[in-house]
């Protein structure tokens, strides 16, 4: 298990004012299980990333891994940028990783569990540079794996996958988690990806706002929400206040009613109204929870922006 308590770290620029990144960070990740780590930009996840893999100095608190310091021998990582050589083939990348651990490997060496989990057993002689992105991340997750360590930890693992092959990945690296009983700890901004992890820890302003599973983070919406949109917010707002709804606004132009059915919410609005857009039901998701504890989405739309 790894766990991480009171955390804390500050920056200190030269000619500017000190930035507090991190302030009483206290979390745990559980072996067989992927632990999404999720927040904004400036919410702290690289520090936090630093910090676990000892690419940085802790400040204050501790870093462990089953009660022990976090060795490099037990530590996975999958960096955000790519760190594979394209001109060598996809074993040559990995026996080139293992010699930094001393290891000698040779084709037969591979481990062929996992070799065949990430579908690379056809590609072992093919040069990284005729790789899609989706197969490349897998070589990069091989890597990781290949010294069998007990802790991984994935920094932005999905950028520049399209959602089908993000989600392939995904899946990959759940099956492999619960079957070696990795402990894996996944930072990302993708909230969808996040919504299917077994645990999901929040990050703002270098604090935790939420820590606990998927379902009982969205308990507090119901089974589903209607959400709206509208070219006059706070008229939309004061008619379900008046009917005693609880609404969320989303963004510039859309509301959330919580808890409530669609014939409900179009017993308060009228959809024929010209300011109404659009209205529908759906499932929450773990961006509305994170509207609801901070004010703001993870990612923008334009026109907040401009509003900003």
């Amino acid at each position: 298990m790894l766990t991480l308590t009171d955390i804390a770290h500050t920056y200190t620029p030269r000619k500017a004012d000190d930035v507090q990144a991190l302030r009483g960070v206290t979390l745990s990740a559980q072996p067989g299980e992927v632990t999404a780590l999720v927040g904004p930009n400036g919410s702290g996840k690289s520090t936090l990333f630093r910090l676990v893999t000892g690419t940085l100095a802790l400040q204050q608190g501790s870093v462990t891994m089953n009660g022990a310091a976090v060795r490099a021998s037990r530590l996975g990582v999958v960096f955000q940028s790519p760190a594979l050589d394209e001109q060598l083939t996809v074993f040559e990348n990995l026996r080139t990783h293992a010699m930094l651990y001393g290891m000698q490997l040779r084709p037969v060496d591979l481990p062929a569990d996992l070799i065949d989990a990430l579908g690379l057993g056809e590609m072992l002689h093919s040069r990284v540079s005729a790789l899609s992105g989706g197969y490349r991340r897998r070589v990069e997750l091989a890597k990781a794996l290949l010294p069998e360590p007990d802790l991984l930890v994935l920094d932005e693992p999905f950028t520049g996958l399209d959602v089908t092959v993000r989600d392939t990945f995904f899946r990959v690296l759940r099956e492999i988690t619960a079957r070696r009983g990795l402990t894996t700890l996944l930072i990302t901004h993708e909230l969808a990806v996040a919504g299917i992890c077994d645990r999901v820890v929040l990050l703002e302003s270098g604090a935790i706002v939420a820590d606990d599973t998927p379902a009982r983070l969205l308990g507090e919406f119901g089974a589903s929400v209607v959400e709206i949109t509208t070219s006059d917010i706070p008229a939309l707002e004061a008619a379900l206040s008046a009917a005693g709804a609880t609404a969320l606004r989303l963004h510039a132009r859309g509301l959330l009613a919580k808890s409530m059915t669609l014939k409900e919410v179009l017993a308060v609005v009228d959809e024929r109204d010209s300011r109404i857009e659009d209205m529908h039901m759906r499932r929450p998701t773990l961006e509305d929870y994170f509207i609801a504890r901070t004010g703001h989405a993870i990612l923008m739309h334009d026109e907040d922006r401009r509003a900003a």
